[in-house]
């Protein structure tokens, strides 16, 4: 896969704000406001929480869909309108299934898709929205892109992915609540450093009802733009609006130049290593799946 490589410097944002579940019509007003004030402080790239039109339903009709869609298309237009790269993660409905499917949009074009991999069963995710199956690597006006939404950045192995092909910038639409807030801002600077790339992480202000238990969970509006070395350069404070930093791509260059990781990679042992730990991965991931259907139905 050939590179694009972005060199110029520009602004990132992250717009957050208050996703009201099942309002697309209040969620793309705060969208739009966000991206307004965003673009006003100069950004070019705008990143969005997950789900950010609908939020999480556990019902779906034609209308959700078709609110949904014209959400996204609103933001599409925005990103015509002000010459703008922009990521969030909105409803999908294809085949039968449902899926939390973010979109790249740049100057009015769709480039690329990403379905979430991995759904946050605590929250009962997995039982209203079907898992994907394939990263998102897009080459943009500013280099290379990753996708990931929320609990993906759980998972080392879909970022290690990324920085294998060559990606300068992670984005991470996300719904996080206060009460692992500690986790998200760690893992966010974990996959910036361990794979020398910025990393944007997009968080909701708000609360909202959790699909468990129906009791309130809030949102603690802390978007971060973390640079390759780990440095924080901008964070939410918990109100909505436009988080934006301005975005270096050599220091991409320069760290992974200064700190070779690929060249002292020793993949045949992570090869071996993986071999030998896949059975149990599966026959784990397999019980833990079995557990969880038999304690529905008791």
């Amino acid at each position: 896969m050939a590179q694009v490589t972005g060199h110029e410097e520009y602004t990132a944002a992250c717009v957050q704000f208050d996703v009201v579940a099942g309002d697309s019509d209040a969620n793309v007003a705060a969208m739009r406001s966000g991206i307004e004030e965003a673009t006003a402080a100069g950004a070019r790239l705008c990143v969005l929480p997950e789900l950010w039109s609908t939020s999480f339903l556990t019902e779906f009709d034609d209308g959700v869909f078709a609110a949904a869609a014209e959400a996204d298309e609103a933001l599409r237009r925005l990103t015509e309108e002000h010459a703008l790269l922009a990521v969030g993660s909105s409803l999908e409905a294809a085949g039968g299934q449902v899926f939390n499917t973010a979109r790249v949009y740049q100057r009015g074009e769709l480039l690329a898709s990403y379905r979430k991999v991995h759904l946050f069963s605590p929250n009962l995710e997995h039982r209203h929205h079907d898992r994907g199956d394939t990263p998102c690597v897009v080459d943009t006006e500013f280099g290379r892109l990753g996708v990931l939404i929320c609990y993906d950045i759980r998972f080392p192995e879909l970022a290690r992915y990324y920085f294998h092909r060559g990606v300068e910038v992670l984005v991470v639409p996300g719904q996080w609540p206060e009460a692992r807030a500690q986790h998200w801002r760690t893992l966010l600077r974990a996959r910036a450093i361990e794979n020398e790339m910025f990393v944007i992480g997009c968080n909701r202000t708000g609360q909202e009802a959790s699909l468990r238990t129906d009791e309130p969970m809030p949102f603690p509006g802390d978007s971060r733009i973390i640079d390759p070395t780990g440095e924080l350069l901008a964070t939410g404070n918990g109100d909505a609006g436009a988080v934006v930093a301005p975005i270096e791509p050599r220091k991409v260059r320069t760290m992974r130049r200064i700190l070779p990781v690929a060249r002292d990679l020793r993949p045949e042992i992570y090869r071996a290593l993986l071999a030998e730990a896949y059975d149990d991965m599966v026959s784990g991931t397999r019980e833990a799946q079995q557990k969880e259907s038999l304690d529905e139905r008791l």
